[in-house]
């Protein structure tokens, strides 16, 4: 449990570090998730964002991406769920909304991207919103 654990935050941290590279955003962790439940792995303006860690697999879990949604309707936020399996990309799972304006499934349909693509999105949405 604990090097899941450790794993998990050592994941956390590196994808903090690559928004402050990449947005230049100065993302931490909220350490309040290991106090109480629902609570976002880290918060970035409109973003709520889960951290997923595992060392196999092929794709996310669909118990982490309601965990993902749970804690960004808490907070009035969009959900980003983003994984990683060892020796594999990082991926993030988004509503398919964030898209586009036209698309209108709110948070039920998803995609998935690369975190590069997801950091395109981050910085075009911000500027058109």
């Amino acid at each position: 449990m604990a090097d899941s654990r450790n794993k998990g935050a050592s994941f956390e941290r590196k994808i903090c570090k690559l928004i402050k590279d990449n947005l230049n955003i100065d993302a931490k962790r909220n350490l309040d998730q290991y106090q109480a439940k629902g609570q976002a792995d880290i918060i970035i303006p409109r973003w709520s964002i889960e951290c997923k860690a595992y060392q196999k697999g092929t794709t996310y879990k669909q118990s982490w991406l309601q965990q993902t949604r749970e804690a960004a309707k808490r907070l009035n936020l969009t959900p980003v769920l983003i994984y990683k399996f060892n020796n594999c990309p990082i991926k993030c799972v988004i509503p398919i909304d964030v898209l586009s304006r036209n698309f209108s499934a709110g948070h039920d349909l998803v995609c998935e991207v690369d975190i590069e693509t997801w950091f395109y999105i981050v910085r075009e949405r911000d500027v058109i919103s």
